[in-house]
């Protein structure tokens, strides 16, 4: 039998992470402009999943092109993990699955799920258990560290990963106290890659090729790139050309940028036909790419005022073709 992250890892050992409100199936296929490996979808409400509720259902949207890709799931009810995932199969192609129990905000900590998890050990064994019988399917489970310094769960959860049949540990070098700042713990990674008899994928803090390269010596088979991914989806490409983190912004020309974008709309718009989604919302998702992508930009600072006053995707098209002079 193939192991998919393994197999995956080794053609493409960058992994896109899951980003809520953002690794959706339009932006995805931006992001496979830059690469061929692993991608993550947004988190999807397993709760969502087993009521089949209509709004929930739309994240499984992808194309046949749209592969490697995992679906990620999350939830506080280990109960209902085995009917989402028979959902999740029954509704489209699947390729692998994934749990988040990293999450830090408090909305998904609130619903039980994301980093919630790892206080409590019993219910992420529950979890995994569910689902290893309720699918064949490979699958990965996310997560921090631990709470923070001082309840450093990583140790017991790689224990229940490998005893229970998870396929890949995702491990975020960071506490749930530390949120999206503080230090990644590349010694606590290297630790976790030296003792684990499965797949571990690092994350965190990865910019540009110099960041990749000091978690890549860690041991780690594979490399999760996330927030740096939502503000320049051309990262995989720069890091496989061993562009720098500081020049990580200077790699694409404003025109390649703008184009992105452009094209970005076209397949938001594509998107919206037949689904319940509404052209606004992608529309103020559409500005907020435009004004991440300019970093460093020379009048940068004017273009982020003026497209964030216009409510019109026509005025929005037309500033993001007068600024990045495509």
């Amino acid at each position: 039998m193939s192991d998919f992250f393994k197999d995956n890892l080794l053609k493409n050992d960058l992994v896109a992470a899951p980003l809520a409100g953002y690794s959706h199936l339009p932006y995805r296929r931006i992001l496979r402009k830059f690469f061929n490996g692993i991608i993550y979808s947004e988190m999807i409400s397993v709760e969502g999943l087993a009521r089949r509720n209509k709004e929930t259902m739309e994240y499984l949207d992808r194309l046949e092109s749209d592969t490697p890709l995992v679906f990620q799931i999350f939830g506080g009810r280990p109960e209902n993990y085995a009917e989402a995932v028979h959902v999740a199969e029954n509704e489209c192609h699947v390729d692998a699955f994934d749990v988040n129990m990293g999450c830090p905000v408090k909305k998904v900590i609130k619903a039980g799920g994301g980093c919630s998890l790892l206080g409590d050990l019993g219910r992420i064994k529950a979890v995994v258990s569910n689902i290893r019988h309720a699918t064949e399917k490979p699958f990965s489970i996310k997560i921090r560290i631990g709470l923070d310094e001082k309840n450093l769960v990583y140790k017991e959860i790689l224990k229940i990963a490998e005893n229970e049949g998870v396929n890949a540990l995702v491990v975020h070098g960071r506490t749930k106290r530390d949120m999206f700042g503080g230090t990644v713990r590349i010694d606590i990674l290297q630790e976790i890659a030296d003792m684990a008899n499965i797949t571990v994928i690092g994350n965190g803090g990865v910019a540009g090729y110099n960041t990749y390269r000091e978690m890549k010596a860690t041991g780690v088979a594979g490399i999760m790139i996330g927030r740096s991914m939502m503000k320049a989806p051309w990262v995989f490409k720069a890091i496989e050309d061993k562009c720098s983190d500081d020049d990580l912004y200077n790699y694409l020309s404003p025109a390649e940028i703008g184009s992105l974008l452009i094209e970005l709309w076209s397949y938001m718009l594509e998107h919206t036909k037949g689904r319940g989604m509404k052209e606004t919302h992608y529309m103020h998702i559409l500005k907020k790419f435009a004004v991440w992508f300019c970093k460093g930009f020379e009048m940068a600072a004017d273009f982020r005022t003026n497209i964030y006053k216009t409510n019109s995707i026509d005025e929005v098209l037309s500033l993001i073709r007068q600024f990045y002079r495509c």
